[in-house]
């Protein structure tokens, strides 16, 4: 999904561009009710080294036999002399957050992977255009075993995320850095890796119009997102 954005409104629109990527945007045009904001961002760490492994991070993991728990590799990018766009500490809180959004699904994310990178040392833009560079970066940081998200600078081209959809790799989430702590817009954008397209009702988690209360979910979209998962992501469950 593809979100953009505009300096003279406050309402954002998710506006679907293609089979294969989903994409939220920014229109100054809509008379949707008013958007949730983005969350206030804590105080930042100071830019930490990639990690292997996180074994702090929280698990998702029940003992309800029909609870799918899914690996998330969370990526974020600083600067020289900048801290990262999203911190350890905002990272987990950001997923219990999205988790209790998806828990009416009996669907849970927990970060198995935090890496805060200076992009610039991998021959990548920290603002990105999205629409010829985030399959290197989705190919740079993807792996098999758990669903990426990465936190960018800004996204160019009126941008504030994207998403690849199951069908053709490589696949990822990015998110711009105004928006990487919110857990509406990243939960949303999950649902996009996870087969969901939009919804239009003002209290689903997929309407394209992302609001204070775009919070629930469907049977019918719990099924897609759980066949998606036991179809496409066996190998990121836990």
């Amino acid at each position: 999904m593809n979100q953009s954005k505009s300096q003279s409104s406050p309402l954002f629109q998710i506006i679907l561009s293609a089979f294969i990527l989903s994409s939220c945007q920014y229109n100054p045009l809509s008379s949707e009710p008013a958007p949730l904001p983005s969350l206030p961002a804590p105080p930042k760490p100071s830019p930490s080294k990639p990690s292997e492994s996180s074994p702090s991070f929280q698990t998702c993991k029940s003992s309800d036999q029909e609870f799918q728990c899914l690996a998330l590799k969370i990526v974020s990018y600083e600067d020289s002399g900048t801290p990262s766009v999203l911190g350890k500490i905002q990272a987990e809180t950001l997923t219990n957050e999205i988790n209790k959004v998806w828990s009416q699904c009996k669907i849970g994310f927990q970060i198995e992977r935090y890496e805060s990178v200076n992009p610039l040392t991998l021959g990548l833009q920290y603002n990105p255009e999205w629409r010829s560079q985030a399959g290197k970066v989705r190919s740079t940081f993807s792996d098999n075993n758990s669903l990426l998200v990465v936190a960018t600078g800004k996204l160019t081209s009126s941008t504030i995320a994207v998403t690849q959809m199951p069908g053709y790799g490589p696949f990822g989430v990015l998110v711009e850095d105004s928006f990487a702590n919110n857990p509406l817009t990243v939960g949303h954008e999950l649902g996009h890796y996870m087969g969901l397209y939009h919804f239009r009702n003002s209290s689903n988690l997929m309407n394209p119009y992302i609001g204070t209360y775009t919070e629930n979910l469907t049977p019918s979209q719990c099924q897609i997102a759980r066949a998606t998962n036991q179809r496409e992501w066996v190998q990121m469950m836990r």
